[in-house]
């Protein structure tokens, strides 16, 4: 700990020896093994809090801190992991659509559940909506405007050239 010298009414840590003025716990290097785990999880379409809420996983935070000290597997996070996982997402959003209600009621009063597709469709338009955010240039929508900067300009005079 430093030791504090009091001037004029500010506290300054005063350096003794060798000493890191960085605040907190160093940060640890990440463990290769749980590195994997997380890459496929989150390319299967998981989000890296649910990953983090498992039990004997790294925390949120460690993992962050993992990512700004690692910049190899920063970028297999971003690249690969995270746009796999949009794919997987896109797939479950498909699922969702794909999926036949049950029906309820018997004989000529049978039909199908409209909660059930209610349910599934705003299910399905959440995961699109979020993917239109996060991957706008891949899942958003295309806008159609082409615009053209071309101006052809004709001053007459009537005064001959020549």
């Amino acid at each position: 700990m430093p030791k504090l010298q009091n001037t004029k009414s500010e506290l300054k840590p005063l350096i003794v020896g060798k000493q890191s003025m960085k605040l907190g716990r160093p940060v640890s290097l990440p463990d290769p093994e749980t590195v994997e785990k997380v890459l496929e999880h989150v390319a299967n379409g998981g989000t890296l809090r649910a990953f983090c809420r498992e039990k004997n996983n790294p925390s949120y935070s460690t993992v962050y801190r993992w990512l700004d000290k690692s910049e190899d597997f920063m970028k297999r996070f971003v690249y690969v992991s995270r746009f796999l996982g949009a794919r997987a997402i896109a797939e479950e959003a498909l699922a969702l659509v794909d999926t036949i209600p049950p029906v309820i009621g018997d004989g000529d009063n049978a039909r199908m559940d409209n909660a059930h597709v209610n349910w599934m469709r705003s299910r399905a338009d959440l995961r699109l909506k979020l993917l239109a955010k996060w991957y706008p240039q891949e899942y958003g929508e295309k806008v159609g405007i082409d615009a053209r900067g071309d101006i052809n300009l004709t001053i007459s005079t009537g005064i001959p050239q020549g």
